[in-house]
């Protein structure tokens, strides 16, 4: 319970900051509605590959958005543990009687609070675009694979964090999440990419990710066999970058 009662501290404490450090989180709210705008304005003209059978380009590009959303809201959560690293605030919580693993959590919680509002405001302005809500449960698996990615971004953002010890890796925070995007489906489906770009694509979890979450958006169903690669994607993700960030936990007192 001292473990669950510090993370949530850590939680509000992380989400206050945005109230009083606007300059962190304004960029990864606006950065995902640029992109649902841009994108579906610039390549409208995708939509009319075979592949779209007729539906909406901006339809296909809101998980996309929502997607690069969660991991903005997870690269928050490293940002800000790389400046109480810098200022001595992370020292003093090293000092206390706190469980380690809170000191995680904590950044964890806030970045899927953070991912909750910005995958709100995409779907809201796909409304205004003319997109509805495509029901319940496809609406809350959009949410749920955000939810995912923005909990395995968050992992890499602190384990790099921890390492570096400074918020100017925040580009390294960064490149690895877009990259991880831009490689994928981001644009078109996997049928229409070619070359080194297709290749790379079947290989990247956020490829899945995007393909369960465009399923629910598209279908206005939760498609099983499109839902499972995207859950096992995304959680083998997070388990690998949880253990990234867990690993640096066990080296603090030796700095």
């Amino acid at each position: 319970m001292r473990g669950l009662v510090v993370s949530v501290g850590l939680a509000g404490r992380n989400l206050l900051l945005v109230r009083r450090v606007p300059s962190v989180f304004i960029p990864s709210l606006v950065m995902p509605l640029f992109i649902l705008v841009a994108t579906s304005g610039a390549f409208h003209g995708i939509g009319a590959l075979p592949q779209f059978a007729g539906s909406s380009y901006l339809a296909f590009t809101i998980p996309m958005a929502a997607t690069m959303g969660a991991g903005f809201a997870g690269i928050n959560s490293g940002m800000t543990l790389a400046r109480d690293l810098e200022g001595g605030f992370f020292d003093r919580l090293q000092a206390s009687p706190a469980p380690r693993i809170a000191l995680i959590v904590g950044p964890l919680i806030a970045a899927q609070v953070r991912s909750l509002f910005t995958t709100s405001v995409v779907l809201i302005a796909g409304m205004i675009g003319g997109v509805m809500l495509p029901g319940l449960a496809s609406t809350l698996l959009i949410f749920g694979l955000a939810l995912l990615f923005s909990a395995a971004t968050s992992c890499w953002a602190i384990g790099v964090a921890l390492r570096a010890r400074t918020v100017q890796a925040a580009p390294i925070m960064q490149i690895a999440v877009f990259l991880s995007v831009f490689t994928s489906v981001a644009y078109v489906p996997q049928s229409a990419l070619t070359g080194w770009l297709g290749t790379v694509a079947r290989f990247n979890p956020v490829t899945y990710i995007l393909n369960a979450s465009r399923s629910a958006e598209l279908t206005g169903m939760v498609m099983w066999s499109d839902t499972w690669p995207g859950l096992v994607a995304g959680f083998t993700a997070l388990l690998l970058l949880g253990a990234f960030a867990l690993i640096p936990l066990r080296h603090l007192e030796n700095r």
